[in-house]
């Protein structure tokens, strides 16, 4: 990955930062609306991506300072252990933000380093240098703002937007 590709990366990395702007102005009942059982609601999406960006932050730092470092992984436990449903979601966003720009100013003074040497290993098999975890942070929000759209069409083709919701 060049300079130019980079920079590009880091961009988009850093825009979706915005990802959930308009989320705090959903009705509550939409927030927590689960268009399946096993479907996560936009509260869960988004406390979920401020999981993954705090992690995220750890892992590519260690990437950095020591190579080949094995990092924590999490899973789906989390949302029924720490309680998802119950967090304010508009300091998420504000988590969200604030890592992603910290995130995106050092990687632009690391811009001109070669960027496959930074990587960490994650789980037993998987390993990711900087340029992968990079694409996975950008390609991971838009995995979720498509499941939030999705949750909002589907509420609001159920009836429950209609039906006293706020």
């Amino acid at each position: 990955m060049n300079k130019e590709n980079k920079l590009e990366l880091i961009q988009k990395f850093e825009d979706l930062s915005s990802a959930f702007d308009d989320v705090p102005g959903l009705p509550a009942a939409l927030l927590r609306y689960r268009p399946f059982p096993d479907a996560w609601s936009i509260v869960e999406q988004v406390v979920h991506c401020v999981d993954l960006d705090v992690a995220s932050f750890h892992r590519y730092r260690w990437g950095i300072t020591y190579p080949g470092t094995r990092v924590l992984s999490f899973d789906k436990t989390w949302v029924e252990k720490l309680q998802y449903e119950a967090s304010d979601i508009g300091v998420c966003i504000n988590i969200i933000k604030v890592i992603r720009t910290f995130m995106a100013s050092h990687f632009r003074t690391i811009v001109d380093e070669d960027w496959s040497k930074y990587h960490y290993k994650l789980g037993e098999e998987r390993e990711f240098n900087l340029e992968e975890a990079l694409q996975l942070y950008v390609d991971h929000v838009d995995f979720h703002r498509k499941l939030i759209d999705r949750n909002i069409e589907m509420f609001r083709g159920s009836g429950a937007a209609g039906a006293g919701s706020e």
